[in-house]
């Protein structure tokens, strides 16, 4: 994964701009891989609640 493809994601799911993620990361890029690994089980908990309801 691109660092900018971590810096979309993170983005997408903390609801940051793409430019104040990367300003944020900019020189730190252990800081953006634990906001891609928090974003990714934000993303896989959406999905489980999801499947959830669907069953319900």
């Amino acid at each position: 994964m691109t660092r900018q493809e971590k810096i979309e994601m993170v983005a997408g799911t903390s609801g940051h701009t793409v430019s104040f993620i990367e300003a944020l990361t900019e020189g730190n890029e252990s800081l953006l891989n634990d906001m891609v690994t928090v974003a990714k089980s934000e993303i896989a908990n959406e999905t489980a609640e999801q499947a959830f309801e669907t069953m319900a």
